[in-house]
């Protein structure tokens, strides 16, 4: 199964946002597309957040990602209620239920 966290940063960039990640105590990546960048910088750390956001700057969605000692689907610490977010939750969730069934 995917990691929660590599399938939020997918399904954004999939649809045109650009992620930033907040490290703790700095925002190493701002505003990218680039997708082994992002997985990096949260790779990085114990705990990262990340800011989406649409062409326009404006943010549709937030969310804290531990990369580390969690369950893949529990990768997602917290997130935002927004559209975005439950878009993405709307895609992801059924795709660990499949992993369920089929494990």
């Amino acid at each position: 199964m995917q990691k929660a966290y590599i399938n939020l940063v997918k399904y954004a960039l999939d649809n045109g946002y650009t992620v930033s990640v907040f490290d703790g105590e700095e925002w190493s990546t701002v505003r990218s597309t680039r997708f082994n960048d992002i997985i990096s910088d949260i790779e990085g750390v114990e705990e990262a957040a990340l800011n989406i956001r649409d062409a326009g700057g404006h943010r549709v969605g937030w969310a804290l990602v531990s990369a580390f000692g969690l369950a893949p689907d529990e990768t997602v610490v917290d997130y935002t209620t927004t559209p975005f977010m439950k878009g993405w939750e709307a895609q992801y969730y059924p795709l660990t239920l499949l992993c369920e069934v089929t494990a």
